[in-house]
């Protein structure tokens, strides 16, 4: 997978999934469990950490402590979730986005289909400043047409944007936040922090910016849709 960072620095993503059985022991968050789950850390930076999780039919992850956390599925997935004493099923579509609080947990894919999702954790170390710029004046707010808030809380801001071959975005505001690409495609990329720049993503890149007001075209000739991971604190 391709890393681009077009701004300043790298933005991390945190992926965790957990396993239940009869006499579970306990992993750090960053182990991979077995054969059958793949955990791979695709963004790192000092403010967040995304890692990808795919797991198998009957893939267990043991109980382990997560950060706060929001939670992306790349694919139709059920799950069993032991928290605490607590035990229930879950099951996500592709494209639904959830919110975990610091716990301990594990999970069990109990479905027919391989459970991939990404899980995005904000670090400890505070975010740059972002001066004037604000969330009320992001995509989601100044270009509904195309960007539409799917998730949100008092951490983070997820948006989805949409953007087909030939239209664009006027200028808006983005605070630190982490773009991860769901398609491949091309765009111009204006901002008031650097110059006018043509970009080529292909499907799973991930870049980084800091707080900047912006206007995105796409001037390529494929739908390219993506999601903002807007960071409030």
């Amino acid at each position: 997978m391709k890393l681009i960072i077009p701004v300043i620095t790298c933005f991390s993503v945190l992926l965790f999934v957990g396993g239940c059985g009869q006499q579970q022991e306990k992993v750090t968050e960053d182990t991979v469990t077995s054969q059958t789950t793949t955990e791979t850390v695709q963004f790192e930076n000092d403010y967040v950490k995304m890692v990808e999780f795919m797991l198998k039919p009957g893939a267990i992850i043991p109980l382990h402590k997560g950060q706060p956390r929001a939670i992306y599925a790349l694919s139709d997935y059920k799950i069993k979730w032991t928290e605490g004493d607590q035990v229930s099923e879950k099951e996500w579509k592709k494209g639904d986005v959830h919110w975990h609080d610091a716990i301990e947990h594990a999970v069990e894919n109990i479905g027919d289909t391989d459970a991939s999702y990404i899980v995005v954790t904000r670090k400890e170390m505070a975010l740059p400043e972002a001066g004037n710029y604000a969330i009320a004046e992001d995509a989601s707010q100044l270009d509904s047409e195309h960007a539409n808030s799917i998730f949100e809380n008092e951490h983070i801001c997820i948006i989805e944007v949409k953007l087909a071959a030939g239209e664009s975005q006027p200028m808006h505001h983005g605070v630190n936040r982490l773009i991860y690409s769901l398609t491949s495609y091309q765009i111009e990329y204006t901002s008031d922090q650097m110059d006018t720049k043509s970009m080529k993503i292909e499907a799973g890149d991930i870049h980084w910016h800091t707080a900047d007001k912006h206007a995105v075209e796409n001037n390529g000739e494929t739908l390219a849709h993506y999601l903002i991971f807007e960071f409030k604190q």
